[in-house]
């Protein structure tokens, strides 16, 4: 078992990676409430995608520019540019950000339909993890350290802006600013982590080791760290099992979250009860 998960080893340290950078990111996803604007953000990932794809078979793709990556990380970053800034007039929140949800799965979906490549449709939804070679975990890697590093220098500002912004804004602090670098850390680790994992393993790795945290601890350092924990050994077991059963490794690795999820519940419950 453990030799055929061997063979796939650059796949199962790209899982571990994506794991972890998202699990962080996760844990302000969820406090803040923003689960929904993690989701139109993951399917506007998978739009650009969906649109590199199509490019490319149509014959328009312009060398670099066209790299599904790229594309990805633009539309990204231009969707957390105006999530970030506020501005939405007389629409509610929840609403903007449920038909950007909509129109971005729409337009992925079509995109991904007229794409020439065989492999993009599957792609499109569950990311294509066993193709993870050395040089893209070395990518992911270069895209997790300094997001990371941010989150670890900056840990104290961006917990303060996060929940009590009142305050933050009376001692001085440029909340917009704040919430505009949390939504880039955000933004990159996902148009980085789609191409590989799939909109819903990114979702998953947001929100479910996040939880799993919630559960366990009671302080905000506990919580980043069994969300971590969770999170890498979803992934590690998910994938691990995956491949010698011959199951498709995303919903594997989710399924495992899922699993710890109700075991922390249950911790937690038997605790509260002790």
């Amino acid at each position: 078992m453990f030799s055929t998960v061997l063979l796939f080893r650059e796949a199962l340290y790209g899982a571990l990676v994506i794991a972890l950078a998202c699990s962080v990111i996760g844990v302000y996803v969820v406090l803040r409430r923003i689960v929904f604007v993690g989701a139109a953000l993951a399917q506007i990932s998978s739009a650009g995608i969906a649109l590199a794809l199509w490019l490319a078979g149509a014959g328009l793709a312009l060398g670099g520019a066209a790299n599904p990556t790229v594309v990805s990380l633009l539309l990204t970053l231009v969707a957390v540019l105006f999530f970030a800034s506020g501005t939405r007039g007389r629409v509610p929140p929840d609403a903007t950000i449920g038909i950007t949800y909509s129109v971005a799965a729409a337009v992925g979906i079509l995109l991904i339909a007229k794409a020439a490549s065989g492999e993009a449709h599957d792609i499109f939804l569950s990311g294509n993890i066993l193709g993870i070679t050395r040089r893209d975990t070395l990518v992911l890697l270069a895209v997790t350290v300094p997001v990371l590093a941010i989150h670890a220098l900056f840990y104290k500002e961006l917990l303060f802006v996060s929940f009590d912004r009142e305050t933050a804004r009376t001692l001085g602090y440029t909340v917009r600013g704040w919430d505009l670098l949390l939504y880039l850390t955000l933004g990159v680790v996902i148009a980085s982590a789609m191409q590989f994992a799939g909109v819903m393993l990114v979702f998953n790795f947001l929100v479910l080791p996040a939880v799993t945290g919630l559960l366990l601890s009671h302080t905000m350092r506990g919580v980043f760290f069994w969300s971590v924990v969770s999170a890498l050994v979803a992934a590690f077991v998910g994938f691990s099992l995956s491949v010698p059963f011959d199951l498709p490794s995303g919903p594997a690795i989710s399924a495992v979250s899922g699993v710890l999820v109700m075991v922390s519940w249950g911790i937690r419950r038997v605790l509260a009860h002790g």
